[in-house]
């Protein structure tokens, strides 16, 4: 059975990913927005008509980012879904630390340990 503080480390950890989530969600929409709203400017002057190919080739590489950032955040929220099944017997810290596929989770994991709790204990 776990102990309180060890719930406790895990609900930091599971709210730090999903403050993550948020984050990497209002960042990708707010640039993908102004991207398109650039791609449209620039078809509507009729820089478009000019250049197709090079825009193409942005619209590539704008759909292949945001199908990258996308896959992180569901990949994210994944993760938070499962362990908060598990809680509070079937997982830890470690355990929680198992189930994450990226870098950015395990960044996120480790920086939300190192921080100091609101009561004061860290990690």
């Amino acid at each position: 059975m776990q102990t309180h503080k060890d719930c406790v480390r895990v609900c930091r950890v599971l709210a730090a990913q999903l403050a993550e989530v948020q984050a990497r969600f209002e960042k990708s929409s707010g640039e993908l927005i102004a991207t398109l709203d650039r791609l449209d400017g620039a078809v509507v002057t009729g820089e478009g008509k000019e250049d197709a190919g090079r825009l193409r080739n942005l619209v590539d590489d704008i759909l292949f980012s945001q199908a990258q950032e996308h896959d992180l955040i569901r990949q994210m929220m994944e993760v938070v879904a499962q362990a908060l099944a598990l809680l509070p017997d079937d997982i830890d810290v470690e355990g929680l630390a198992a189930l994450y596929i990226s870098e950015a989770q395990h960044r996120v994991h480790r920086q939300t340990l190192m921080a100091p709790s609101e009561t004061g204990d860290a990690g």
